[in-house]
């Protein structure tokens, strides 16, 4: 669907407003109220779209008084056929057919049991839907061996695994459950914090570390012990893993052990880890109170899951670890705790039913790169599981993990600090140890040659030592060493720029396979919206050079409730975005933008975001009345970053265009310029606006950070979060209802204050840079338009271009009003041109809403 032909759609209803949309560079987008809600809010799918994948899940808005639910599917809306796929007494909120459905329109229902039907709602399946068919659970309960060990290994595997001794990943674990062996175990009573706060949010996150830690200490102590047992026999290592499960199983399940739930699920995941791997060393009393404890926590996450996680928009602590333990737990005592058959069920389906939850079919991935980090593991094991009791291959079936690697090489690139969005990214200054295993696991299950070629060039950058991450050594000794992996390419052909408009990150790169000459621009405009680990930093961009921050994003995570963080990390006062009277976008998934533009060339790339519903939520009672902000984003080799604005509100506002550094910065108000020093290298912009700018240029944090936690970085030091990064912020001396911006940035090696220039020509700023000619139009008054030439006569582009020219040719192309770009290639001009295209689930969002007053 082409967003410059969208109707005048008018929703009014549960809060929705769909906004009026004409011409493409004039009026603003079309848009419902959230893409993404909390909590889902209307069947899914629904108001006849088309389904991107084959078999679909069913979603539907929970009724929390509901005990199950019943589903019926058919091609014929009476249901009447015998083909009808009808299932009762569902216990979640979500169904999966687990068939491949016939081309063709389909119709659905639900009901809670026995009660009345919903509404008939439709979907349409086509033959470019991907065929993602899973077995039904009973397949994967069936698969489970009776006997024990299941979970770190199976009787199959152990002659195996000990032939690994003598391999690093296994030295690294021998000596760890050396430690462990001469590590008392603590007491319940060890889970309290040893300070106490003044503040109350403060004293409840020292509470939950201390009960974590806890927790910590049964899971990493048990994992390494049962680790070591399997690869050496050593009866020391069984026996101190089964004396720390027997302490954990006297803890009182919903005490101080479940202040932390990830503690709490470490508990639990220990007992099940001892349970299973020593099962026929354990006396019964033994196995009897490890059962009895483990089903207790188990039980307590299953019942708080049951008819919410599946209709929850995301659950961090679940999808990063939990639901792994959960998982596992389960396959460990499955066939002697009765309730395990509902929790393997339960976490199947809805592993199955909805991950990659944070990433769409193209890649991406939303939550940062920091946090990525903390779901690697349950993105690939579970499927691993699944795999080997199954045969059903969901990695290689779902698109997610073939797509992964391009969003690694983009926005955690080799030898590169990563893109800065999400929380604790500014503490990846590399992609490390665990990208690497990561890289490296995804290569040898999906084949990839560019994740192998990603692995390498990580290596040759950091030489980093895998041994010590822990979180897929296990994995890659026992379930992938047979695995070969693919051939490295003797070439990469990476492209200037990649867009993942699902989870709404672009990034352009000048060189992308070679970080040392590299300038990368990446920018956040997410259907996600802010929520969680990812921040109010729709249309907000970052810059590097050689893998180095350049203008980035400031400030530190200490934790979700901090007022460093609400006040200014999480704020879009940290980012490289634009306040409206001083306020920056509302914490909120209604909060949200898209790219709807994206066009690459040899020579430069560019990007568009929509940030036009980013300023409002009425589920934060916030509304900042901002029409329209439309971020055009250029990059031109070798050095420039280009930034466009288009800017409207509902009244005359003061706006506030914000850039940072993470080196000492200057500014020469005289000629609206900023420069700043980095680690070998510099960088300089202009800013440039119709209307007269004021600018102030603070080296503190509007809100102060402070480690009360103690937290400590990965060498176990504690962290300092030092208030020497800059902030300057350009703000109009008089209030408008729309405003422009542009910008002109040079970073890299060899950069001089006056490479940047202007002249006026005919009412239009004209800018050149290096090699280029940037013209923009700055006039509210006039149609807004960017458009960029080199001085070699070989790359021409626009933006709302009715036609471009370029070595003698005209261009109309398909589309009036659409991006284009020309770029002359070994003596032939190629041609490319692209208008607004929404991501998938916002056009199904808007077709669903379309169509909701129809089918009520």
């Amino acid at each position: 669907m082409n967003a410059r032909k969208l109707v005048h759609w008018l929703y009014l209803g549960a809060g929705i407003f769909l906004i009026r949309c004409d011409a493409p560079g004039n009026e603003q987008p079309t848009y419902p109220r959230t893409v993404y809600d909390r909590y889902i809010t209307h069947p899914e799918p629904a108001g006849g779209i088309a389904v991107p994948v084959n078999s679909p899940i069913l979603r539907w808005p929970i009724d929390r008084k509901a005990r199950t639910y019943d589903v019926r599917l058919a091609q014929d809306s009476t249901f009447r056929t015998a083909e009808t796929i009808y299932e009762a007494a569902i216990g979640r909120a979500l169904f999966n057919p687990h068939q491949q459905l016939s081309a063709g329109r389909w119709y659905w229902q639900y009901r809670v049991s026995d009660g009345v039907w919903s509404t008939v709602h439709a979907f349409e399946i086509g033959a470019e839907a991907t065929l993602i068919v899973s077995p039904p659970a009973a397949r994967l309960l069936a698969g489970i061996p009776s006997g024990h060990p299941r979970v770190l290994a199976d009787s199959r595997d152990a002659g195996s695994i000990r032939a690994l001794a003598a391999s690093d990943d296994a030295l690294a674990i021998i000596h760890e459950a050396d430690l462990a062996l001469k590590t008392a175990i603590p007491s319940e009573a060890d889970g309290l914090p040893s300070e106490i706060a003044k503040d109350a949010d403060r004293n409840l996150k020292l509470r939950q570390d201390a009960s974590k830690r806890l927790g910590d200490f049964a899971y990493q102590s048990v994992i390494s012990l049962s680790q070591a047992y399997l690869l050496t026999e050593d009866p020391l290592y069984r026996l101190q893993a089964m004396r720390i499960a027997n302490a954990v199983a006297n803890w009182d399940p919903n005490g101080i052990s479940r202040r932390s739930d990830f503690g709490d699920a470490r508990c639990m995941l220990a007992m099940a880890i001892v349970y299973d791997t020593f099962h026929g060393d354990l006396a019964a009393t033994e196995l009897n109170a490890l059962r009895q404890a483990i089903a207790h926590r188990a039980g307590n996450f299953y019942t708080t899951w049951l008819n919410d996680m599946e209709a929850k928009m995301l659950s961090g602590h679940v999808w990063q670890h939990i639901l792994h333990y959960f998982f596992q737990t389960g396959i460990a005592v499955y066939g002697e705790i009765p309730e395990a058959a509902d929790w393997l069920e339960y976490a199947y389906e809805l592993f199955v039913g909805r991950a990659p939850i944070l990433g769409g079919a193209d890649g991406g991935w939303i939550e940062g790169a920091s946090y990525f980090r903390m779901n690697m593991e349950t993105l690939l094991d579970i499927p691993l599981y699944i795999k080997k009791y199954t045969g059903f291959d969901f990695i290689n079936a779902h698109p997610w993990y073939v797509n992964n690697i391009d969003w690694l090489l983009y926005h955690v690139p080799p030898g590169s600090s990563a893109d800065g969005f999400g929380d604790n990214t500014e503490e990846i200054f590399s992609p490390g140890a665990a990208y690497i295993a990561y890289a490296t696991s995804l290569a040898k299950l999906t084949g990839s040659p560019k994740a192998a070629w990603y692995a390498e060039a990580c290596r040759g950058y950091e030489g980093a030592d895998l041994t010590p991450d822990k979180s897929l050594r296990w994995i890659g000794l026992t379930k992938l060493r047979h695995l070969p992996l693919p051939e490295l390419p003797q070439s990469l052909k990476l492209e200037t720029g990649k867009v993942f408009r699902e989870v709404g990150l672009a990034a352009l790169h000048s060189q992308p396979d070679h970080t040392p000459e590299n300038l990368v621009v990446a920018m956040r405009s997410s259907p996600f919206g802010s929520y969680g680990h990812f921040l109010s930093d729709q249309n907000a961009f970052n810059i590097l050079f050689g893998g180095k921050r350049a203008f980035f994003r400031t400030g530190y995570k200490v934790t979700m409730k901090d007022p460093h963080r609400t006040g200014w990390y999480q704020h879009t006062k940290s980012t490289n975005g634009i306040l409206i009277d001083g306020a920056g976008q509302p914490y909120s998934t209604e909060a949200y933008g898209v790219i709807p533009l994206f066009l690459k060339g040899k020579t430069m790339a560019y990007v568009k975001g929509d940030a036009s519903a980013a300023y409002r939520s009425i589920e934060t009672g916030e509304d900042y009345g901002l029409r329209k902000f439309y971020r055009h984003l250029v990059l031109l080799k070798p050095s420039i970053v280009v930034v466009y604005d288009e800017l409207q509100a509902d009244r005359p506002v003061n706006w506030s265009w914000l850039i940072h550094s993470m080196g000492p910065m200057a500014i020469d108000t005289a000629e609206s310029r900023f420069s700043a020093q980095f680690d070998g290298f510099s960088g300089i912009g202009k800013l440039w606006s119709a209307a007269a700018l004021s600018w102030n240029l603070t080296d503190t944090f509007a809100v102060r950070a402070e480690n009360w936690r103690g937290s400590k970085n990965q060498h176990g030091q504690l962290k300092t979060y030092d208030d020497e990064q800059w902030h300057l912020r350009a703000t109009n001396g008089h209030k408008a209802s729309a405003i422009r911006f542009l910008a002109v940035l040079q970073v890299g090696k060899t950069i001089h204050p006056h490479d940047i220039g202007q002249n006026d020509r005919q009412g239009t700023l004209v800018v050149t840079a290096g090699d280029w000619e940037i013209v923009a139009q700055l006039d509210t008054a006039q149609a807004p338009n960017l458009s960029i030439t080199n001085r070699s006569g070989t790359t021409a582009f626009m933006t709302n271009a009715n036609r471009l020219s370029l070595a003698g040719k005209t261009f109309h192309g398909k589309l009036n009003g659409s991006a284009k770009l020309a770029e002359v290639t070994d003596g032939l001009v190629q041609y490319s041109e692209c208008a607004d295209e929404l991501p998938i689930q916002l056009k199904q969002r808007i077709l669903s809403l379309q169509n909701h007053n129809e089918d009520e």
